[in-house]
């Protein structure tokens, strides 16, 4: 299920997709044995706690219990501590609901980039030179997230080809990861200023910078620049409904 994470299982079942988002969700739950499972279980623990929940629970006290279930058996990132120790099986259900619920109240006021900003560098190596070893050892780099070591090789490949839109664009968002923050906005405004297929790409992660930022004013004005059937347009349209 590596497309997809928690969150977009919640948002299916919850009903928060655009209509061409849950075709393509749809149309993986056919192919990915994993993403079926996980959205089952989900479905399985929301049946459970609506058997045993009192029904007449207020958001208020739901939010204050499920904040207490956090201190108790989640860990600072959110991880599961030895909950068998702790829960029986209406307790575990309640506390795998409640890490799920948690995510929901808090991480879109911080962890915009955690939601929306998980990409790959995919690279397609022809003709096995050096220039392509630069590439492909960036890209082993880039998806283990140790961003500081794509940079200076996507430096030394940009000084062979300055004019690539793809080594632009996966350097402005390493370095959007390392701190070099100015240099990273500048490489994907450039890649936007473009005409490549990283074009709407380098507005969007240009906008995920700036919610990160809780900047929304200028998070939603890049948005706005992400045209309806370009391929981050989903994406770009879940994110304006969570700044909203």
């Amino acid at each position: 299920m590596a497309a997809y994470n928690n969150e977009d299982i919640i948002r299916y079942e919850d009903g928060d997709m655009l209509p061409e988002e849950r075709l393509q969700f749809e149309a993986a739950l056919q192919e990915d044995a994993a993403l079926a499972a996980a959205l089952a279980q989900y479905r399985e623990v929301i049946a459970t706690l609506s058997d045993r929940l009192q029904p007449d629970i207020s958001r208020d006290t739901l939010k204050a219990t499920l904040q207490q279930q956090r201190q108790t058996h989640f860990s600072r990132k959110g991880k599961v501590i030895s909950i068998r120790k702790y829960l029986t099986a209406i307790g575990a259900a309640a506390a795998i609901l409640a890490g799920v619920l948690l995510f929901r109240f808090y991480s879109h006021d911080t962890n915009y980039m955690e939601t929306y900003g998980n990409i790959e560098m995919q690279v397609a190596a022809e003709r096995g030179n050096n220039a392509d070893s630069l590439l492909q050892s960036a890209a082993l780099y880039f998806n283990e997230k140790a961003y500081t070591k794509v940079i200076p090789l996507l430096d030394t490949y940009l000084k062979t080809d300055s004019s690539s839109q793809m080594a632009l664009y996966y350097r402005g968002v390493a370095a959007t990861h390392t701190g070099e923050t100015a240099g990273g906005l500048a490489d994907l405004k450039k890649v936007y200023e473009g005409e490549s297929v990283f074009k709407y790409d380098a507005a969007f992660y240009i906008a995920l910078y700036y919610a990160q930022q809780q900047n929304k004013k200028e998070a939603l004005s890049w948005l706005k620049l992400i045209p309806a059937d370009a391929a981050a347009a989903a994406k770009a349209a879940a994110l304006e409904k969570d700044l909203k």
